[in-house]
């Protein structure tokens, strides 16, 4: 299934399949700016999403810290993805998992989403710095 999906999304984004594939067969690295990338993989039930977003503000944290904790509420400010942090509490995580069967159309429409959550968690992490 991720294969199909990759399949298209590489046409769309006018990047070969093979550069997008990584070490863990199966598993997809989608670059979408500088030092910034998309992870794909296979889970149980679907496809996740993962991200690394920024590092986690050293200044003005425990205030970001609550604006992502309201925005992960009903994933209204993620576009229905869900920031985290990373296993050494350093850097912001955002990630989703979209469910097995999905056509290509719905799964290119949240690839996006999360793209836009990407870029608006990034400026909002760096202003709190």
């Amino acid at each position: 299934m991720i294969e199909q999906l990759i399949k298209k999304l590489s046409k769309d984004l006018e990047v070969p399949e093979a550069g997008l594939a990584t070490e863990v067969p199966g598993c997809y690295s989608i670059p979408i700016a500088e030092g910034i990338a998309v992870a794909l993989s296979p889970v149980v039930g679907g496809i996740q999403m993962k991200c690394s977003v920024a590092p986690f503000p050293a200044s003005g944290g425990e205030s970001f810290a609550t604006d992502a904790m309201l925005a992960n509420l009903f994933g209204q400010g993620t576009q229905g993805a869900i920031l985290g942090l990373s296993l050494d509490g350093k850097t912001v995580m955002l990630s989703r998992v979209v469910d097995d069967g999905i056509g290509y159309k719905e799964f290119r429409e949240i690839f996006d989403d999360f793209i836009v959550a990407i870029d608006y968690w990034r400026d909002e992490a760096l202003t709190h710095r």
